[in-house]
């Protein structure tokens, strides 16, 4: 079998998610994993099929796309403060509280999500016969890592805004299990408190913007910077192996049909 290893730029694109229409992607995306696929929230509670919430007009929002099918498979949100509160303070505990003089250049990375879909990527092999554009994705063949792959992806780019935007300080809520893949990488994350619940995984994590942009994973992948949405100036049709796509805008989705 001959797998020829790709890079995340050669089949991947990252966008900053600067219109209502590319939030709504984001969106989408929440509600498919978050309610869909993994039950971690109610999807009674968004008959519209949209995952949001009131933190939402605070955050700004980046979506990676699939460059050969235009799918959009994942994204992540980084969230300002509200009155010198963050989403995860109000669900766990700290150890120490944040200075206030520090709220005004720090963010919470937030509703990381990445669909089934992109792991389906993973298990194409050059050995069937499949457009050059499918087999181009066949360095994501681990399943155990193709989430990290997307993730390092969001992670590049919401680094750079950062710097760009003056923003010195991530905080996050995350399971051991997934703190522990951010840290094995090279990355400084730090516990700064525990769960809120007995209930929940999750505990609050800190982590230097700057230091995450000087990771050496950068050093030869990840290089190419976001894009705007706003800058995607055409519709493309897209047959997803013989299923049924939807396209709406520059929003496709496979259908469920």
């Amino acid at each position: 079998m001959n797998r020829q290893k790709q890079s995340f730029d050669s089949c991947f694109e990252v966008f900053l998610a600067d219109t209502p229409e590319s939030k709504k992607i984001h969106y989408q995306l929440r509600y498919r994993v978050y309610c869909d696929e993994i039950g971690f929230e109610d999807k009674e509670q968004f008959p519209a099929q949209l995952e949001m919430d009131e933190w939402d007009s605070r955050a700004v929002h980046f979506l990676v796309r699939h460059k050969y099918t235009q799918q959009w498979l994942g994204g992540l949100r980084m969230v300002r403060h509200k009155g010198h509160v963050f989403p995860f303070q109000e669900s766990s505990i700290t150890h120490e509280r944040i200075p206030s003089g520090r709220y005004k250049n720090s963010v919470e990375i937030s509703r990381l999500c990445i669909t089934k879909e992109a792991r389906r990527f993973a298990f194409r092999n050059s050995a069937i016969d499949a457009p050059e554009e499918s087999r181009k994705i066949s360095f994501l063949h681990d399943y155990r890592n193709i989430n990290r792959n997307i993730m390092w992806g969001l992670y590049r780019a919401a680094a750079l805004y950062s710097v760009q935007q003056g923003i010195k300080h991530w905080y996050m809520l995350s399971n051991p299990a997934l703190a522990y893949s951010v840290k094995k990488q090279g990355f400084d994350i730090q516990p700064i408190g525990e769960a809120g619940s007995r209930q929940s995984m999750r505990i609050p994590y800190y982590l230097s913007a700057k230091q995450v942009l000087d990771n050496s994973l950068w050093l030869e992948d990840y290089r190419h910077d976001f894009r705007l949405y706003s800058d995607i100036t055409s519709d493309i049709s897209v047959d997803a192996g013989g299923r049924q796509v939807k396209q709406i805008g520059v929003i496709s989705f496979v259908s469920r049909i």
